[in-house]
């Protein structure tokens, strides 16, 4: 039987890992048009968005290795 997490925590790290995504690409275009000085205002927020992610993991794991979806 496969175990799966619950569908909001599934959503929370779904949906932190598009906010970090568009993170990262708008770091690159900053990149691209040189406007360094830009991408790495957009990079220091990197960090405090990885704590949002490595919180979601954190939920999402413990969700599906204790089989977080009970029926």
């Amino acid at each position: 039987m496969t175990k799966l997490a619950h569908p909001l925590h599934a959503l929370a790290l779904s949906a932190t890992i598009d906010v970090l995504r568009g993170m990262l690409g708008e770091a690159i275009g900053y990149l691209d048009q040189d406007e360094h000085l830009a991408a790495l205002g957009t990079l220091i927020l990197f960090d405090e968005q990885a704590e949002d992610v490595k919180a979601a993991i954190r939920l999402f794991r413990r969700d599906v290795q204790s089989d977080g979806r009970r029926k």
